[in-house]
């Protein structure tokens, strides 16, 4: 009886100890949502981006996403409206 007890425990530690493993690495189905690019988070390239500060609020932003109009860089259309506003302490 006692060695049964102690199988059954034993089997239990190893699927919990499989389980966790899986979900640690990623498991089997969020390696093939990675590689068809369905992932939810970005991925880390390594590669650095170049930042830009929006001229209204002063946001940082990805240059890549920032909008550019007249030499300034804004983090959103409303801002570019609204223009560029005086830094923070000459307000």
């Amino acid at each position: 009886m006692l060695g049964k007890l102690l199988l059954i425990i034993l089997a239990i530690l190893g699927i919990v100890w499989l389980l966790r493993g899986a979900r640690r690495t990623g498991g089997d189905a969020d390696r093939t949502s990675r590689a068809s690019g369905a992932a939810d988070t970005p991925q880390d390239t390594g590669a650095l981006q170049s930042m830009a500060r929006c001229a209204h609020c002063g946001l940082h932003l990805p240059q890549a996403e920032a909008l550019l109009h007249e030499g300034q860089a804004y983090c959103s259309r409303l801002h570019r409206l609204a223009g560029p506003r005086a830094p923070y302490g000459q307000r």
